[in-house]
């Protein structure tokens, strides 16, 4: 099973997706297979994988980083909001149902096996995962139920960074009191503090730096400079969003609307030379730009009606008699005509579009999710691109029609007609998110505009694949130069170094030490006691290494415990027959098939805060388990791990090596008088 790492902030956009990718690329490079995990995400940035499924932009990112293929277990669950107190949920990348925020946080917790699955796929496949938390773990009012910040911590055994941004002042309070509104347990988890978007000399922070490690018990990490990395952002916070700004040379003007969905489609054009882009929410703003995009909305309707309201839908028509106009997904049906949806599936009735294309959209239950490829039809010659191969991904709840005048643009390889133009190419909309990752297509644009405002346009520009890999590259070489990467190798491999590295405290503190329980005596109970004791750690978020000697796994407890994410649980060697029926040669390939057992079970162990070998005693009485070797084990065990047996029985020299023995003696038995097993009660 892989190690992991958690990263999480004090706030949002405190800059845990940046030190995630960062992290992730200087595992990659240093030769380890790695992969990122974000268990619940909020946002409306979104990709779809090579499987057609539905995650975050980010993680996409942080895959991209990792030099991996984003797959849907790194973004278990994904919230979409369509609104100010609901959200489209998704669900190991396919849609779940519309919820309000109240519906959510009370189902929320049924996720948390799913949750558990996606990440133990992505830890059975890769050395290292790096797992991002969302907000702030502080959020003292959402903790009962947490399964993203340290509910996923204590799911995976992850030692936690915090990242505090200081460049919105108040950091030493910021990081100081996300730790201490924490349990104690909860706060041992933290194993270090990263201080990001830091500006001026480090010398004069750095005796701050030293007062907040002695507050909370925890060692700063490094300070990060504000630097200037471009990589892909997560939602609406995004600093790029602000970006007001015209240079000269060409006028990109997105508009921002209140849904803003996958606005990283248009982060190509930041990268050529004499392009300018920015984001508007006025109409004052608008002014005379070369390009106005439309871009992706979770609620087309809505931001149809915000558009009226803001007086932007006046602006955009009389601004799209001289300027071209792009829509991308949403912002291709607010081009069109008309809008109807008659099943409310996001806002519900008829409305007009902008009507700057003939089209008409339906608004339909089911979401079309797809990476597909398509070409720009052969008469079209757009920006002289005729016949260009085309790859993108649609993520959409609507079908969208030719009212008759519309020109068809691109057909896509299934058969179908995405993206309808004007008949001078000047309007024009798609589906295709990613449709500007197409270097020809964007260039053709850029140069296209150029020409026509008589700008000599430039053949000096990077590929964007080129440009990504040396972003990724700089923000790796940005952590490796500023954090104490071998302090964070220590803290990810449980390396010893005069200190218990994974949170920072001095290991004379013997709160974390294991120690050995017995269960044993001829009474009723034994093994009750002993999954009692493993429900009991797993609700304290322990993770348990659980296995049954001499049972089959038909149990009424197992059925239950099976379910806990975080147990673990071994099967013993299949048995048949009752012991006292099998042969000689039974019974030693038995012992043979249960000392296999062990030393697998020993192995797995130092990963695990608990071990149980239920009936691991009466299993050795009865000469089926080498005892021996289970002694051996018990005094060389690592320190951390609490070990529970249980059996008639033990032996002297196995009481020797407990901490703990409980006997269970009996008084009196409904065997006795002849009542037979009942389901429930004795299995």
């Amino acid at each position: 099973m892989a190690k992991a790492i958690m990263v999480q902030g004090t706030m949002s956009n405190s800059g845990k997706s940046f030190v995630t990718a960062g992290l992730c690329r200087v595992f990659k490079q240093n030769g380890y297979k790695v992969a990122p995990f974000k268990s619940q995400n909020m946002a409306l940035n979104s990709f779809i994988t090579l499987e057609g499924l539905e995650i975050g932009r980010a993680q996409a990112m942080q895959a991209e980083a990792a030099m991996v293929e984003p797959t849907h277990w790194m973004n278990p669950i994904l919230l979409k909001p369509t609104s100010n107190m609901g959200s489209q949920v998704i669900v190991n990348g396919e849609v779940y149902d519309n919820l309000s925020a109240q519906e959510y946080y009370r189902m929320k917790d049924s996720l948390a096996p799913e949750v558990k699955k996606a990440f133990d796929h992505l830890a059975a496949e890769n050395d290292i995962i790096v797992i991002e938390g969302a907000g702030s773990p502080a959020e003292i009012n959402l903790a009962e139920n947490d399964i993203v910040n340290m509910g996923m911590a204590r799911m995976a055994d992850a030692p936690v960074i915090l990242v505090a941004d200081i460049d919105r002042g108040g950091v030493f309070a910021s990081a100081y009191g996300t730790i201490k509104l924490l349990p104690p347990d909860e706060q041992d988890r933290f194993c270090g503090i990263v201080i990001n978007k830091f500006r001026g000399d480090v010398e004069i922070l750095k005796p701050g730096l030293k007062m907040l490690e002695d507050l909370t018990g925890k060692p700063v990490l490094g300070v990060l400079p504000l630097e200037k990395i471009d990589i892909d952002d997560e939602d609406s916070l995004s600093d790029r969003l602000n970006q007001k700004t015209i240079t000269e040379g060409i006028d990109v003007a997105v508009i921002r609307l209140p849904h803003i969905s996958n606005f990283t489609d248009f982060s190509v054009f930041e990268l050529i030379d004499g392009v300018s882009l920015r984001y508007v929410t006025d109409k004052k703003e608008l002014g005379d730009p070369d390009l106005i995009i439309l871009p992706g909305t979770k609620n087309t309707m809505s931001d149809m009606e915000w558009l009226i309201e803001s007086g932007l839908e006046g602006a955009i028509i009389r601004a799209a008699r001289t300027t071209r106009v792009i829509g991308i997904c949403g912002g291709f049906q607010l081009l069109g005509r008309e809008l109807h949806d008659p099943d409310g599936v996001e806002h519900g009735g008829d409305m007009r579009g902008l009507g700057l294309l003939d089209i008409s959209t339906v608004f339909q239950g089911d979401k079309t999710r797809t990476r597909i490829t398509g070409t720009i039809r052969p008469e079209r010659n757009i920006y002289g691109l005729r016949d260009l191969d085309l790859e993108g991904y649609e993520i959409h709840m609507g079908e969208t029609v030719n009212l008759g005048e519309a020109e068809p643009m691109i057909d896509l390889a299934d058969g179908r007609t995405d993206a309808y133009m004007n008949r001078d190419g000047r309007i024009w909309g798609s589906y295709l998110h990613g449709i500007f990752d197409n270097e020809e297509m964007v260039f053709g644009l850029v140069k296209d505009i150029m020409k026509e405002k008589g700008i000599d346009p430039s053949e000096n520009h990077l590929s964007i694949a080129e440009y990504k890999e040396i972003q990724y590259n700089k923000l790796a070489d940005l952590i490796r130069n500023n954090l104490d990467m071998d302090r964070i190798y220590r803290i990810l491999f449980d390396e010893d170094d005069g200190k218990d590295v994974r949170c920072g405290g001095l290991k004379d503190d013997t709160s974390g030490k294991g120690c050995v329980h017995i269960y044993c005596g001829d009474g009723k109970g034994k093994t009750t006691c002993a999954m009692g004791l493993t429900v009991r750690a797993a609700g304290q978020g322990k993770k348990i290494l659980l296995c049954q000697f001499l049972k089959d796994d038909s149990s009424g407890e197992r059925s239950v415990i099976d379910h806990l994410p975080q147990v673990t649980v071994i099967g013993g060697p299949g048995m048949d027959k009752f012991t006292f029926q099998m042969s000689e040669q039974e019974l030693t390939d038995l012992q043979t098939a249960n000392d296999q057992l062990l030393e697998r079970i020993i192995k797995m162990a130092p990963d695990y805060d608990m071990l149980v070998l239920d009936e691991s005693v009466y299993a050795i009485d009865k000469g089926l388990l080498t005892e021996s070797r289970l002694i051996d084990f018990l005094k060389n065990r690592p320190e951390h791990l609490e070990v529970v047996l249980s059996g008639r029985n033990p032996s002297d020299r196995l009481k020797e090596q407990a901490d703990y023995i409980s006997e269970i003696r009996k008084i009196r038995h409904p065997f006795d008088r002849g009542l037979s097993s009942r389901q429930g009660i004795e299995f």
